[in-house]
């Protein structure tokens, strides 16, 4: 049986691995994991390529779930692949290989601080992900300067809502469909405006670009895995 396979990686260098069954217990706002139907495979199934499937890609461990969510195991059964790395929005950063870590899991609220993270693990980073909504922009600014001051790569991923239009749209999100699914994305323009606001930091960037939501086009995970792994990019 062939494995089901993300439609945003076509053509790139990385692949997808859950090892879980069932959602994720960490309920962040809009989880398109965790939406009935809305993930490109059925949930309650584990989610693991095998070897031959794999060839030399890159592993994305935890695309969907976390990887802290039965970690052992997570660790244990992802062990066959030669490369990878882990998601997370835990602050638990202690896995064999590299790390992105979602800063802002309750993105209007509050970010992880580096240094609330035993010092030793925060070589373990790729880099942070902030989820950026129209009404957080504060809080981006905030933890963009923290996390960079000790030199750690930012990628920015827009929110997408399902439930409803994000409050204060004002025109910077459109109802439409994004790869699989339907909901309310941000707009070329709010994307644009924000991209332009970092484009004077290196460390920042964003998931995906202005024109492709594709992995293949935008690349940010291959290119800090194999920095991270001392291999050029």
């Amino acid at each position: 049986m062939v494995t089901p396979k993300n439609p945003k990686q076509e053509g790139s260098n990385v692949c997808d691995a859950i090892p879980q069954k069932g959602p994720c217990p960490i309920g962040c706002n809009q989880c398109f994991y965790n939406r009935p139907g809305a993930f490109y495979t059925d949930i309650v199934e584990p989610l693991m390529p095998t070897l031959e499937e794999v060839g030399d890609k890159i592993v994305r461990v935890n695309s969907g779930n976390d990887s802290n969510n039965n970690k052992q195991f997570v660790i244990d059964s992802t062990a066959m692949y030669k490369k990878r790395f882990f998601n997370t929005s835990q602050l638990d950063l202690d896995f064999p290989d590299p790390v992105v870590l979602t800063a802002n899991p309750q993105e209007e609220d509050w970010f992880h601080h580096w240094d609330d993270i035993q010092e030793e693990l925060i070589d373990n980073l790729m880099f942070i992900r902030l989820r950026v909504s129209p009404t957080n922009l504060s809080l981006i600014d905030s933890a963009i300067n923290e996390w960079t001051l000790i030199r750690i790569p930012v990628v920015l991923t827009f929110m997408r809502y399902y439930d409803k239009e994000p409050e204060n749209n004002d025109g910077k999100f459109q109802f439409k469909k994004h790869i699989l699914n339907s909901y309310w994305c941000p707009t070329r323009e709010f994307m644009e405006e924000i991209i332009n606001k970092y484009q004077n930091n290196d460390l920042v960037t964003t998931c995906g670009t202005l024109e492709s939501a594709y992995c293949k086009d935008c690349g940010n995970c291959e290119k800090y895995y194999l920095k991270k792994m001392g291999e050029a990019a």
